[in-house]
């Protein structure tokens, strides 16, 4: 089983003053850790997906250390974070794939830095906000300013909002008790569709497409268990799909949400336990989840 995936990185710059211009910009794009590379018209995209959560659900923390801004200007640079930033800096920007962007970081730099860099971008993968028109210069002084106050807090995903997202689509027993197609299980590949939010499941030897399958938005691994039975599918938006490829066109038999943003999903391997569990992480929030493993069902959050 193979599966294709897309990752990104972007990163806030390493200048420690607290002014500049756009020959700082450009020489922190290039500095160690930045890799110097161009960044693509669909990188730029990419980095710049929305996250799921609602803006709106997030505790605003406007504090006195950070610059001055009115409550209106706050609630839109939060908005604008959640779609285009919290991807790849974190919901609570203590960094992922991105540096992180919390007020110690930020603050330091000052906000003429910051304008700048945020106008003009890295030749790492931070989008050039500003001059590709994304973000207007108004946009670019407010995000400046929201990213040097505490980072607004937001939404819990506990048990009970998991398991009213559970669904057992086809119940274990129901499922079939031997293969029911003659693919060739071991060279099937998932492939990522990400802005549709599906995954296309290929015949490896034919190239042929098996079925296209809904899942959660912009799916970051497809994961095998260890029969080979079931396919894993874990989406950016925390959304689980347990995929069943014994089935005569292989397709969902239960999902689960298991928080606000998610990356990866894995299931037990040990002998004796084969498929028993399955495990998976969420940046937001900071939990991992163990569930059964051919149902879904939230067991337990650590």
């Amino acid at each position: 089983m193979a599966a294709t995936f897309v990752h990104a990185e972007s990163v806030t710059p390493a200048n420690g003053g607290t002014t500049a211009t756009t020959s700082d910009a450009k020489a922190a794009s290039t500095e160690p850790g930045h890799g110097g590379k161009s960044v693509t018209a669909p990188e730029v995209r990419f980095q710049g997906a929305p996250l799921t959560i609602d803006p709106a659900s997030a505790k605003n923390m406007i504090t006195s250390e950070g610059p001055p801004m009115t409550v209106d200007e706050f609630n839109h640079g939060k908005k604008i974070f959640f779609e285009r930033c919290a991807g790849c800096h974190g919901v609570l920007r203590k960094g992922a794939t991105g540096k992180p962007l919390t007020p110690d970081i930020t603050t330091a730099r000052g906000t003429d830095y910051l304008k700048v860099f945020i106008n003009y971008g890295s030749a790492a993968g931070m989008p050039n906000w500003g001059s590709a028109g994304d973000l207007t210069q108004e946009e670019v002084d407010i995000m400046a300013r929201y990213i040097q106050h505490e980072p607004p807090m937001p939404p819990e995903w506990g048990m009970e909002e998991m398991k009213a997202s559970w669904k057992e689509v086809i119940k274990p027993e129901d499922r079939p008790q031997k293969p029911m197609n003659s693919y060739n299980l071991d060279n099937i590949f998932s492939v990522t569709l990400r802005d549709s939010g599906e995954i296309a499941l290929v015949d490896g030897d034919t190239k042929e497409i098996i079925n296209v399958v809904k899942t959660g938005y912009a799916v970051h691994i497809s994961r095998l268990s260890a029969s080979g039975r079931y396919l894993y599918v874990i989406g950016r938006d925390a959304r689980l799909n347990l995929i069943d490829l014994w089935m005569e066109k292989p397709d969902t038999v239960a999902e689960l949400k298991i928080g606000m943003e998610a990356r990866s999903v894995e299931t037990s391997k040990y002998k004796g336990f084969e498929d028993k569990y399955a495990i998976a992480g969420a940046y937001w929030p900071p939990q991992y989840v163990i569930m059964n493993g051919d149902t879904l069902e939230p067991l337990k959050i650590v």
